[in-house]
Protein backbone atom coordinates (compact mmCIF):
# COMPACT_ATOMS: atom_id res chain seq x y z
CA UNK A 1 0.00 0.00 0.00
CA UNK A 2 1.13 3.47 -1.03
CA UNK A 3 0.94 6.63 1.32
CA UNK A 4 0.53 10.02 -0.35
CA UNK A 5 0.69 13.04 1.87
CA UNK A 6 -0.68 16.40 0.27
CA UNK A 7 1.43 19.60 1.92
CA UNK A 8 -0.01 23.01 1.68
CA UNK A 9 1.35 25.94 3.13
CA UNK A 10 -1.71 28.28 2.61
CA UNK A 11 -1.42 29.22 -1.16
CA UNK A 12 2.25 29.79 -1.05
CA UNK A 13 3.33 26.32 -2.18
CA UNK A 14 1.19 23.06 -2.98
CA UNK A 15 2.98 19.47 -3.45
CA UNK A 16 2.56 15.91 -2.80
CA UNK A 17 4.94 13.84 -1.08
CA UNK A 18 4.50 10.49 -2.15
CA UNK A 19 6.46 7.07 0.15
CA UNK A 20 7.16 4.57 -2.60
CA UNK A 21 7.18 4.19 -6.51
CA UNK A 22 6.73 7.45 -8.87
CA UNK A 23 3.36 7.57 -9.85
CA UNK A 24 1.14 9.13 -12.52
CA UNK A 25 -0.09 12.65 -11.49
CA UNK A 26 -3.39 14.75 -12.27
CA UNK A 27 -3.31 17.88 -12.00
CA UNK A 28 -6.60 19.31 -9.71
CA UNK A 29 -7.03 23.43 -10.01
CA UNK A 30 -8.58 24.77 -6.50
CA UNK A 31 -10.32 28.13 -5.96
CA UNK A 32 -10.22 28.94 -2.25
CA UNK A 33 -11.96 31.85 -0.42
CA UNK A 34 -12.36 32.86 -4.11
CA UNK A 35 -8.92 32.82 -4.17
CA UNK A 36 -7.74 31.18 -7.46
CA UNK A 37 -4.38 30.22 -7.79
CA UNK A 38 -3.04 30.11 -11.28
CA UNK A 39 -0.76 27.36 -10.58
CA UNK A 40 -1.98 23.47 -10.20
CA UNK A 41 -0.78 21.21 -7.41
CA UNK A 42 -1.38 17.27 -7.61
CA UNK A 43 -2.82 14.84 -6.21
CA UNK A 44 -2.20 10.70 -6.54
CA UNK A 45 -5.45 9.37 -8.44
CA UNK A 46 -5.61 6.34 -5.52
CA UNK A 47 -5.47 8.83 -3.08
CA UNK A 48 -9.22 9.24 -1.64
CA UNK A 49 -11.03 12.94 -1.27
CA UNK A 50 -11.48 14.35 1.73
CA UNK A 51 -12.36 17.91 2.70
CA UNK A 52 -9.92 20.62 2.92
CA UNK A 53 -11.41 23.34 4.88
CA UNK A 54 -9.41 26.40 5.92
CA UNK A 55 -10.88 29.02 8.26
CA UNK A 56 -10.34 32.16 5.65
CA UNK A 57 -13.40 31.42 3.76
CA UNK A 58 -14.80 31.54 7.33
CA UNK A 59 -13.40 34.42 8.36
CA UNK A 60 -14.99 36.26 5.59
CA UNK A 61 -18.36 34.57 6.70
CA UNK A 62 -18.18 35.61 10.51
CA UNK A 63 -17.18 39.29 8.98
CA UNK A 64 -20.26 39.37 6.97
CA UNK A 65 -22.50 37.79 9.99
CA UNK A 66 -20.34 40.79 12.12
CA UNK A 67 -21.74 43.32 9.63
CA UNK A 68 -25.03 41.67 9.11
CA UNK A 69 -25.63 41.99 12.90
CA UNK A 70 -24.64 45.92 12.96
CA UNK A 71 -27.15 46.41 10.39
CA UNK A 72 -25.03 46.58 7.69
CA UNK A 73 -26.08 44.45 4.86
CA UNK A 74 -22.84 42.04 3.82
CA UNK A 75 -22.12 39.15 2.16
CA UNK A 76 -19.30 36.61 1.65
CA UNK A 77 -19.40 34.62 -1.32
CA UNK A 78 -21.50 37.35 -3.00
CA UNK A 79 -23.25 36.61 -6.41
CA UNK A 80 -24.03 40.40 -7.55
CA UNK A 81 -25.87 41.10 -10.51
CA UNK A 82 -24.30 43.43 -12.78
CA UNK A 83 -25.76 46.46 -15.66
CA UNK A 84 -25.81 43.73 -18.32
CA UNK A 85 -27.35 41.75 -16.67
CA UNK A 86 -24.31 39.18 -15.80
CA UNK A 87 -24.18 37.82 -12.51
CA UNK A 88 -20.54 38.50 -11.04
CA UNK A 89 -19.10 36.75 -8.10
CA UNK A 90 -16.87 38.34 -5.90
CA UNK A 91 -15.45 36.66 -2.06
CA UNK A 92 -17.36 39.73 -0.22
CA UNK A 93 -20.30 42.45 -0.68
CA UNK A 94 -21.08 45.46 1.56
CA UNK A 95 -24.69 46.09 -0.31
CA UNK A 96 -27.29 49.32 0.07
CA UNK A 97 -30.88 48.66 1.43
CA UNK A 98 -31.42 48.72 -2.19
CA UNK A 99 -29.54 45.84 -3.18
CA UNK A 100 -27.28 47.84 -5.21
CA UNK A 101 -23.26 47.13 -4.09
CA UNK A 102 -21.58 49.67 -2.05
CA UNK A 103 -18.45 47.88 -1.44
CA UNK A 104 -16.70 44.83 -3.36
CA UNK A 105 -13.96 42.76 -2.57
CA UNK A 106 -12.13 39.78 -4.81
CA UNK A 107 -9.15 38.35 -3.66
CA UNK A 108 -6.26 36.54 -6.13
CA UNK A 109 -3.29 34.42 -5.11
CA UNK A 110 -0.15 33.18 -7.33
CA UNK A 111 3.03 31.86 -7.11
CA UNK A 112 5.32 35.07 -8.18
CA UNK A 113 2.68 38.09 -8.63
CA UNK A 114 -0.66 38.76 -9.18
CA UNK A 115 -0.66 40.27 -13.04
CA UNK A 116 -2.90 42.85 -14.65
CA UNK A 117 -4.87 40.00 -16.18
CA UNK A 118 -6.46 39.39 -12.95
CA UNK A 119 -6.76 43.20 -12.31
CA UNK A 120 -8.53 43.88 -15.58
CA UNK A 121 -10.51 41.17 -14.81
CA UNK A 122 -11.72 42.43 -11.17
CA UNK A 123 -12.46 45.60 -13.33
CA UNK A 124 -14.83 44.56 -15.32
CA UNK A 125 -16.98 42.90 -12.88
CA UNK A 126 -16.44 45.97 -10.84
CA UNK A 127 -17.41 48.50 -13.88
CA UNK A 128 -20.65 45.92 -14.88
CA UNK A 129 -21.95 46.02 -11.24
CA UNK A 130 -20.78 49.65 -10.15
CA UNK A 131 -20.25 49.15 -6.31
CA UNK A 132 -18.72 52.99 -4.57
CA UNK A 133 -15.23 50.93 -3.76
CA UNK A 134 -13.55 48.12 -4.68
CA UNK A 135 -11.31 46.37 -3.08
CA UNK A 136 -8.72 43.77 -4.47
CA UNK A 137 -6.83 41.44 -1.71
CA UNK A 138 -3.21 39.78 -3.26
CA UNK A 139 -0.82 37.57 -2.11
CA UNK A 140 2.30 38.03 -2.69
CA UNK A 141 2.00 40.71 -4.53
CA UNK A 142 0.94 42.93 -7.77
CA UNK A 143 3.51 43.20 -10.86
CA UNK A 144 4.30 46.78 -11.44
CA UNK A 145 2.16 46.99 -14.82
CA UNK A 146 -0.95 45.43 -12.37
CA UNK A 147 0.04 48.07 -9.54
CA UNK A 148 -0.34 50.94 -12.16
CA UNK A 149 -3.33 49.20 -13.71
CA UNK A 150 -5.31 49.28 -10.50
CA UNK A 151 -4.47 52.46 -9.69
CA UNK A 152 -5.96 54.00 -12.93
CA UNK A 153 -8.97 52.08 -12.19
CA UNK A 154 -8.99 53.14 -8.35
CA UNK A 155 -9.26 49.66 -7.09
CA UNK A 156 -7.89 49.61 -3.15
CA UNK A 157 -5.50 46.85 -3.20
CA UNK A 158 -4.15 45.16 -0.11
CA UNK A 159 -0.82 43.06 -0.64
CA UNK A 160 0.40 40.32 2.14
CA UNK A 161 3.32 37.61 1.67
CA UNK A 162 1.08 35.66 3.96
CA UNK A 163 -2.45 34.76 2.37
CA UNK A 164 -3.80 33.87 5.51
CA UNK A 165 -3.39 37.58 6.47
CA UNK A 166 -5.69 39.55 3.76
CA UNK A 167 -8.77 38.44 5.69
CA UNK A 168 -7.75 40.89 8.59
CA UNK A 169 -6.79 43.66 6.09
CA UNK A 170 -9.84 43.65 4.21
CA UNK A 171 -11.90 43.91 7.68
CA UNK A 172 -9.82 46.55 8.96
CA UNK A 173 -10.29 48.26 5.19
CA UNK A 174 -14.11 47.22 4.67
CA UNK A 175 -14.84 48.84 8.30
CA UNK A 176 -12.62 52.57 7.53
CA UNK A 177 -14.38 52.48 4.41
CA UNK A 178 -17.85 52.21 5.63
CA UNK A 179 -16.83 54.94 8.52
CA UNK A 180 -15.11 57.41 5.93
CA UNK A 181 -16.09 59.23 3.21
CA UNK A 182 -15.32 58.47 0.16
CA UNK A 183 -11.63 60.41 -1.40
CA UNK A 184 -10.14 59.91 -4.11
Amino acid sequence: MRVGILLAVLGLQFGLLSIGKLQQFQPVYVQLMHIQLEHAFYVIPSLLAFPLLLSSERDFESMAKRLSEAGVPATAGATLVGKSGTRHDFAFAVTQPTGKAKLVVDTALSVDGVDETKVLAFYVKVFDVGPERAILAVSPKLTDRAKALAREYRIIVLENEAPRKLVPMVAETVEKALNEPWKL
